[in-house]
């Protein structure tokens, strides 16, 4: 009896495994370089960010069918591809990623050289804002260290509350929100920045001094200064509108 009921566990548990692996892929398209697009079921796994922000791991439609009828995962249905190879993918849920340079100057240790990465891009216009998410392999910072090892069930949530936003107008890349002037960027629309002054997207009260920015934000300062930048694209797209008429 005891034989049967470990038989059972075992099963179980691949079939929750499997069932979690299916739940990692969504459906979208994969945009290739010089214009190609495919669609494809692309991992999407929030314990290991760098899966698919420094490159990502996907299936082609009949495997991804395959695995599903069978639950079973051969070596060559899942392929990889560095981004270097495409300019970015969409997912069938309506999140957008794009392939960006990114050079992090917020550590102690400044690395100058740019890195090719695939960010989820959260606004786009004039600015765009993209959303570059922690590794969780390799050097990383205490504080996740200490909820990888001691508190695993919270890891998803932490690090999808703990990110760096990072925001992109007329230059060849992005750089940190905690870093930018902010007026070099809204500064141009007197609109905005009377909101802005007068806390109408909410983006002042989050640099209480009860807050600690350090180089990562949270969901709360993210939706207060997407407010400010949808505002502000959105008018001038309504206005290079007016002008190309």
């Amino acid at each position: 009896m005891t034989k049967y009921r470990a038989i059972l566990g075992l099963l179980f548990f691949f079939i929750a495994v499997a069932t979690f692996a299916q739940g990692n892929f969504h459906k979208g398209v994969l945009h290739l370089n010089k214009g190609k697009a495919k669609e494809v079921y692309i991992e999407i796994d929030f314990e290991f960010p760098q899966r698919f922000q420094q490159g990502i791991t996907y299936m082609e439609p009949k495997d991804f069918d395959k695995y599903m009828k069978t639950g079973k995962m051969k070596g060559k249905m899942k392929q990889k591809m560095e981004p270097k190879h495409f300019e970015g993918f969409s997912l069938e849920d309506g999140r957008e990623f794009k392939t960006v340079w990114y050079a992090d100057l917020t550590g102690k240790a400044i690395k100058m050289i740019p890195k090719r990465m695939t960010l989820e891009q959260v606004a786009e216009g004039p600015i765009n804002v993209y959303k570059l998410y922690s590794r969780t392999t390799g050097k990383i910072n205490q504080e996740l260290a200490d909820v990888f090892f001691e508190d695993r069930a919270n890891l998803v949530n932490y690090i999808q509350d703990n990110f760096q936003l990072l925001v992109l107008k007329d230059k060849k890349n992005p750089t940190n929100v905690v870093q930018i002037n902010l007026l070099n960027y809204i500064g141009d629309n007197p609109r905005v920045k009377e909101n802005y002054d007068n806390n109408q997207y909410g983006l002042r009260n989050q640099f209480s001094d009860g807050f600690k920015m350090g180089k990562y934000v949270n969901k709360e300062f993210e939706a207060a200064f997407l407010r400010m930048i949808d505002d502000y694209n959105q008018e001038s797209t309504t206005d290079s509108e007016a002008r190309s008429r």
